[in-house]
């Protein structure tokens, strides 16, 4: 890393790891690069690679500040899109320590401070809330899962699937 961070988080996309507030590593060139700074801060945050892009979800550690859903482009290098304050009546206002993963094109995302389970369909911009984790993540984390061969016996729930 190009300087030691903490209270960050990371999130893979086409094959680079971010580490959010902003780093890129590229495992071919075994190299580290900074990228822009997030338009909007939060200390309070996940993020997810999803569809060629990077998503960042969260807000400041004040509680109960609302949370923000931010897009990176790596395709315009340094420009963040702020997709604004998240406002569908099925994610919460705030979430502790928010996590999230992606799976099918869809980015779930859970905090310690719930047992709901949202997800973010980035095609469609609407989050719809899904089946609730028989427990919240507590001191664990949401494991950023790559599908190998997906097969439509694979153990995962997907809103447009049903």
């Amino acid at each position: 890393m190009l300087r030691a961070r903490t209270n960050h988080t990371s999130a893979v996309l086409n094959g680079e790891i971010y580490v959010v507030e902003v780093e890129r590593y590229d495992p071919y060139n075994q190299s580290w690069a900074a990228i822009s700074p997030a338009l909007k801060y939060v200390s309070n945050f996940a993020a997810a690679g999803c569809l060629g892009k990077l998503y960042l979800v969260g807000s400041c550690a004040v509680k109960y500040n609302a949370l923000t859903l931010q897009c990176y482009n790596p395709q315009t290098p340094g420009l963040w899109h702020c997709l604004g304050v998240i406002t569908s009546p099925f994610i919460p206002k705030y979430l502790s320590a928010p996590r999230c993963a992606t799976l099918h094109d869809l980015i779930y995302l859970i905090g310690d401070n719930t047992k709901k389970v949202h997800v973010y369909d980035p095609e469609a911009n609407i989050w719809q809330k899904v089946v609730a984790s028989p427990q919240g993540h507590g001191p664990t984390m949401v494991t950023q899962l790559a599908l190998c061969q997906p097969s439509p016996s694979s153990d995962a729930h997907s809103p447009r699937l049903g």
